[in-house]
């Protein structure tokens, strides 16, 4: 089966970056293309556009949601800008919502053969409290799902 399509959900952790480095690995070997996505999940309690936040880059505030957009567009592309210098194809994404459902919905708009994801490996009333994004696109994605945890 060759993977030319992979799905990186990429949520700036340590596993997420070892998942990217393997969905590099297998890009290169198979002539194909990375799409790295984060998933902006805004809190509840907050007003995605009446909470508003003084930057360090302005002295005029902006609402929540446009600077968690702008920080996450700005983390995805450098990360995307590294792998391209890796010798891959790399297109990077950054939606809002809640994260499986936005990572099941772009691999059907998409058309990704698989995804590469990381995971935090918690248990206990750690995963209880914090859940499993992974655990939940394995439960309910149309294509397969490589979960990876970074080495300690």
């Amino acid at each position: 089966m060759r993977w030319r399509t992979i799905l990186v959900p990429h949520d700036f952790s340590a596993s997420a970056n070892h998942a990217a480095a393997i969905a590099r690995d297998e890009a290169k070997a198979h002539d194909g293309e990375v799409i790295i996505l984060h998933v902006v999940e805004l809190p509840a309690h907050f007003g995605p556009e009446t909470t508003l936040i003084v930057t360090d880059r302005s002295e005029t505030p902006i609402g929540m949601r446009q600077y968690a957009i702008e920080s996450a567009t700005a983390h995805v592309q450098d990360l995307a800008d590294r792998l391209e210098a890796d010798g891959v194809r790399v297109s990077a994404f950054v939606r809002v919502g809640k994260p499986v459902d936005e990572i099941n919905q772009f691999v059907t708009e998409h058309n990704c053969d698989v995804i590469v994801m990381g995971t935090h490996g918690r248990t206990g009333v750690r995963h209880l409290i914090a859940g499993s994004v992974a655990e939940r696109v394995v439960r309910t994605a149309t294509v397969p799902v490589l979960t990876t945890r970074h080495p300690d």
